[in-house]
């Protein structure tokens, strides 16, 4: 068994996810290439299990989840024992945060947010927001992407970004669109909130690395950013002080 089949015992992440069967349970799925509907994948231990496992070295409180599917329940998984180290403190500090432990995933695809609710876990259902979205052909200072119409109004201290399919992008500009086979994914939405990111929010990019690009070349703060050519994901760390007592994440408290 390697390090990630050892974590996901470990963590109970496999009596969460038929790691072998749980395909067949999700009727559909967006071919991020076709654009046709189709039966997903079978889930990826090695990318899940790495998830989870950030979110809960960086103890993270919120989580903003872009295109939904087996990450959601992890994630969901990852912040409830989250919650119980941080219920578990003896002194509990004031914070900002109204969305203490909440996963907002927003998706361009109604049938697929559908699947996807029948595999979520009775008890994360509290703590799990789907929330579905038109995505948009847009501009960054006269630069080419898009941006989903309607996004959870929260500021996450970690973000996963897995979505959307490119041919869920509606719309053209001088004639181009993302219906083109060969246009790559260019999400915008995270230059629109990284004004108000809180300093030490984590960003977790599964594959889409010419979107990654795209960020680093527009971002205007200050991040440490990591690729792993190997799995085919990016870190991208905001490293800027904390701004006071009420904005801490927590990292900042549970070591």
């Amino acid at each position: 068994m390697n390090e990630y089949g050892s974590y996901i015992k470990s963590e109970g992440l496999d009596q969460l996810i038929d790691f072998r069967e749980s395909a067949k349970y999700l009727k559909g799925g967006i071919d991020t290439v076709s654009g046709k509907f189709r039966t997903p994948f079978p889930p990826e231990p090695e990318d899940l299990a790495y998830l989870h496992k950030i979110i809960r070295q960086r103890k993270c409180f919120t989580v903003l989840e872009f295109g939904i599917g087996y990450s959601t329940i992890i994630i969901a998984d990852a912040l409830r024992k989250n919650k119980k180290e941080w219920e578990a403190l003896a002194h509990k500090p004031a914070i900002r945060n109204r969305f203490m432990f909440q996963v907002f995933s927003v998706d361009a695809s109604k049938k697929w947010i559908k699947s996807v609710k029948k595999i979520i876990p009775n008890d994360f259902c509290s703590m799990v927001h789907l929330q579905y979205s038109l995505v948009e052909i847009g501009t960054f200072n006269g630069q080419l992407c898009h941006f989903y119409k309607d996004l959870p109004d929260i500021v996450p201290d970690f973000i996963y970004l897995d979505g959307p399919s490119p041919k869920d992008v509606k719309g053209n500009i001088n004639g181009l669109s993302f219906q083109c086979d060969e246009r790559t994914v260019m999400s915008g939405d995270l230059l629109l909130m990284e004004p108000t990111f809180l300093p030490g929010t984590f960003i977790l990019v599964d594959g889409r690395t010419n979107n990654t690009r795209f960020l680093k070349n527009n971002f205007k703060r200050k991040y440490e950013i990591n690729w792993d050519k190997k799995r085919d994901v990016t870190t991208i760390e905001l490293t800027e002080d904390r701004l006071g007592k009420y904005n801490l994440l927590g990292a900042d408290f549970l070591k």
